[in-house]
C-alpha cells in the first residue's frame, strides 16, 4: 500500500474549541451532519461520535462502556478545552435504536430518542453545567433536515432555517 500524504489548506488554530458536539456514527448522516456544524454550530467543534451518538451520554440509554468512555472525555474536555455548550445530535433510522429496541414501532422508536435526548440533557447539566442544546434530524422529502428538540413541544424549526 502506498503511503498518503496530505496536507490541509486550513491554517491552524490553537485556541482549543468552545462547542462539543455529540453524534451518531452513521456515515450516511455526516456529510449533512458536518453541513450542519460549519453553518449553525461552529467551524471548529470538539466531536465525540459513537453508535447512537448521545446515548453515551446517559448510561442507561446506551451501553455502561460507551457512558465510562464519555465520562472520561468529559474530565479531558473539561480540564483541558474551553467548552461552554454541548450539541446533542440524534437521527432518525438509528442503527443503535432499531438494533437495541427493534420490537418498538418506528414512532415509539422516535419518541424513546427524544425522551433519551433529554435524559442526556439533563445528566451533563446536573454533571458538568454546560449550555446543552437538543437536535433531531430527518429525513424529509430527500433531504436531512435538523430541528431543534423543545422540552415540551417536541421538535420545532431551528431558527433561521
Amino acid at each position: 500500500m502506498a503511503a498518503i500524504t496530505f496536507v490541509s489548506p486550513r491554517p491552524w488554530v490553537s485556541e482549543r474549541p468552545e462547542t462539543l458536539v455529540v453524534c451518531c456514527s452513521d456515515g450516511r448522516f455526516h456529510p449533512h451532519i458536518e453541513d450542519f456544524v460549519r453553518e449553525k454550530v461552529s467551524e471548529r467543534p470538539d466531536l465525540f461520535v459513537v453508535p447512537g451518538g448521545p446515548t453515551a451520554v446517559y448510561p442507561l440509554a446506551s451501553s455502561f462502556g460507551h457512558a465510562r468512555v464519555f465520562e472520561e472525555a468529559m474530565h479531558l474536555f473539561s480540564s483541558a478545552h474551553a467548552i461552554r455548550s454541548i450539541w446533542l445530535i440524534a437521527h432518525e433510522g438509528c442503527a443503535f435504536y432499531v438494533n437495541r429496541h427493534g420490537q418498538l414501532e418506528e414512532e415509539e422508536l422516535f419518541r424513546l430518542q427524544i425522551d433519551d435526548l433529554r435524559r442526556a440533557r439533563d445528566h451533563i447539566l446536573k454533571k458538568w453545567r454546560y449550555e446543552v442544546l437538543l437536535v433531531y434530524a430527518r429525513l424529509e422529502g430527500g433531504q436531512v433536515r435538523f430541528h431543534e428538540v423543545d422540552g415540551e413541544r417536541g421538535l420545532l424549526p431551528l431558527t433561521g432555517s
